[in-house]
């Protein structure tokens, strides 16, 4: 394993990173399971996120001037494009986030690419700035997505879970930074619940206390051993008051350990490329 040099000394990277999916997630899993209409319960739970979740996690970063990023499906982008154009305007990174929230593995490829295409236009439009990551939604690739994500420019993709830092990977079209994380940095495994439709997130809601001692232990393990974290959010889960204190005692265990880089994905996947980073 190639043990990673970050800036400015520090030991450890860690990454904050938020999947801004609001209702569209929920609609498109109404829709899977043949629900043609719109059940307002189930989408609210995805408004929460917009109406309070994005904006307490964005006084909470201001707070403690840290930078994160929001991967943001372009249908979100569009509806609540003040909220996205406040999350720009804060500094923070804005990834792609596919544009109508579909896995890409049940695309054609020509669908896929004008996903991306028109994903990027609005982020661009609302923001000025053309977004250099992607996380694929449902967190599942095709075999063309790599092969697009180079073609379109891309500087990383954060959605794979095998390597414990950034690396390399080829495509058929150039090389990309990978970002990966894994299941249980990921807050919708501990939290995500629904009462409807059924037998899809009803496994039940965990502990603060039990996320909070998982996070902070792979924390101190990923710090003992120099290597990044990569932690994944969504507004409409850790944007409630209770979980925001919670990440608000992640960021302060973090900072105050000191010689911790807190750094946006491109940032981080910038230094990997320059120091051509292939392991981790």
């Amino acid at each position: 394993m190639i043990e990673m040099k970050w800036p400015n000394g520090a030991k450890c990277a860690v990454c904050l990173t938020f999947d801004f999916d609001a209702e569209i997630s929920w609609r498109n899993i109404l829709r899977r399971h043949g629900i043609e209409r719109d059940n307002p319960v189930v989408l609210s739970q995805g408004r929460y996120g917009p109406q309070e979740g994005v904006p307490r996690i964005l006084r909470l970063l201001n707070r403690h001037d840290v930078k994160a990023c929001f991967f943001i499906p372009g249908v979100v982008a569009e509806e609540y494009s003040e909220l996205t154009v406040d999350i720009a305007e804060a500094a923070h990174e804005v990834g792609h986030h596919g544009y109508t929230h579909t896995n890409p593995a049940r695309l054609s490829p020509d669908d896929e690419r004008d996903e991306i295409v028109r994903g990027i236009e609005i982020l661009e439009d609302l923001t000025g700035r053309r977004p250099m990551g992607y996380r694929a939604p449902a967190t599942d690739l095709s075999e063309h997505t790599l092969d697009l994500l180079t073609e379109f420019d891309f500087l990383y993709d954060s959605s794979m879970m095998d390597r414990d830092n950034p690396y390399i990977i080829a495509t058929g079209q150039g090389t990309l930074i990978e970002l990966p994380f894994k299941w249980y940095m990921d807050d919708w495994v501990h939290f995500g619940f629904n009462y409807f439709p059924p037998l899809e997130y009803q496994s039940g809601v965990s502990s603060h206390r039990k996320v909070s001692d998982i996070w902070m232990d792979e924390f101190e393990a990923c710090y003992e051993e120099g290597l990044y974290l990569m932690v994944v959010m969504h507004p409409q889960i850790t944007g409630v008051p209770s979980r925001a204190k919670m990440l608000e005692r992640f960021i302060h265990r973090i900072k105050e350990q000191g010689d911790v880089w807190i750094a946006t994905p491109s940032e981080i996947a910038t230094v990997c490329r320059n120091a051509g980073a292939d392991g981790g």
